[in-house]
């Protein structure tokens, strides 16, 4: 197989407040990313402020300007006592995910801490010290190698771009024209479940504790039940190896895989899933088969899964920010076809909402780039969103 460095490749869809970007190998696409400048990226250093001590957690929560103070355990501290409203360097070590906090560290994995402490000396917390803000500079903390081409469906961040990335080759290439459909692979990696080759599916559940992983057969048409479960069983293995990557699933994942009854059997099942394993750079460790038939594998979280990015944490359907951008490409598409029209969008009382509040910086984006403003039509209980032409 082609390493995947020599073919490795970054896409970026720059909509407006929102970069969709897929890293792809070999021209498909293996990890997606969504960066709206929302949460603080992992590896990113702050000059943060402690807002509270809790001994009982034995940790200090510590404001770096996310949505909810940093986790920073007191043992990073050292032999110093903590103080509220102490000033700190802090790195993020995981992303804020769901209702958790982002993990902080005092060890900092950055060349010159010298200079970052005498930056930091001018400033107030709290203050991101490194990387310069802006999306190229996040999103090029997630990825899993520096890229050696990257390509944009947008003139406008091209620039930002290459001082983020200033060894890669950048250039243009209109979304339509990608060698993937960048909004199915999206679809694709949110679906609850997947069909696999063959027959047979896979169903997905991400929980607070878990990620829950079934596996279903399909009914056969031939040969053996036994034969059957177990092709099933290694097609599975590399589609869920790929979709962990894809969604950036991480933590504690449990499989139920198709219930095979001889152990050399599930150990040919566990070894197609390291195989299938071994070319994700997080590397997920399979910890075995449970009692109950299970197998158990550890993935490394550092940063939030596409699903805490995009869908509601609860009922799994898209967050009313998620609607809010996908409405604003919409009319942006709208535009470029008949640029001179008005617009006006209907959307749910929850979108408008969003509009108004965390999209509220994309809306002014799009008015700004149509030199005109977009009408918000808010319908209680409407789903998804309609553009209408004025």
């Amino acid at each position: 197989m082609t390493p995947e460095r020599v073919a490795a490749e970054l896409r970026v869809s720059a909509g407006p407040g929102e970069w969709r970007a897929a890293w792809a190998a070999n021209g498909q696409p293996v990890e997606l990313y969504v960066e709206r400048g929302d949460t603080q990226p992992p590896g990113s250093i702050h000059l943060g402020r402690i807002v509270r001590v809790a001994p009982g957690l034995a940790a200090a929560f510590v404001d770096i300007g996310d949505e909810r103070p940093g986790f920073l355990p007191l043992r990073e501290i050292g032999h110093a006592k903590p103080e509220e409203g102490a000033r700190v360097l802090v790195q993020v070590r995981r992303e804020a995910w769901q209702d958790k906090a982002p993990r902080l560290s005092t060890r900092l994995q950055i060349g010159d801490c010298a200079a970052l402490e005498k930056r930091a000396a001018g400033l107030g917390p709290p203050a991101r010290l490194w990387p310069e803000p802006g999306r190229a500079a996040a999103l090029a903390l997630r990825l899993p190698a520096a890229p050696e081409r990257i390509v944009a469906d947008d003139a406008a961040v091209l620039a930002e771009l290459r001082g983020a990335f200033p060894g890669a080759q950048i250039g243009l290439c209109a979304l339509p024209e990608w060698p993937f459909d960048l909004d199915a692979v999206f679809a694709e990696a949110l679906a609850p479940s997947l069909a696999l080759r063959g027959g047979g599916s896979v169903h997905l559940t991400e929980t607070r504790t878990a990620t829950l992983i079934d596996v279903d057969s399909g009914t056969a048409e031939s040969g053996s039940p036994e034969r059957a479960a177990l092709a099933a069983n290694r097609t599975a293995a590399a589609a869920i190896a790929r979709q962990l990557r894809l969604r950036n699933i991480g933590g504690a994942i449990v499989i139920d895989f198709v219930g095979l009854d001889r152990r050399a059997q599930r150990e040919r099942v566990r070894l197609a899933l390291e195989a299938a394993l071994a070319s994700d750079p997080a590397k997920p460790q399979v910890l075995g088969w449970t009692r109950l038939g299970h197998i158990e594998l550890l993935r490394p979280r550092r940063g939030r899964s596409l699903a805490d990015a995009l869908l509601e944490p609860v009922s799994g359907v898209r967050h009313p920010v998620t609607i809010a951008h996908e409405a604003l490409r919409g009319v942006m598409r709208e535009a470029r076809a008949t640029p001179a029209a008005n617009w006006r969008l209907i959307v749910s009382d929850k979108v408008a909402a969003a509009l108004h509040g965390p999209a509220a910086g994309a809306l002014q984006a799009v008015e700004a780039r149509l030199g005109r403003r977009i009408e918000i039509a808010a319908e209680p209980g409407r789903e998804g969103f309609d553009i209408a032409r004025l």
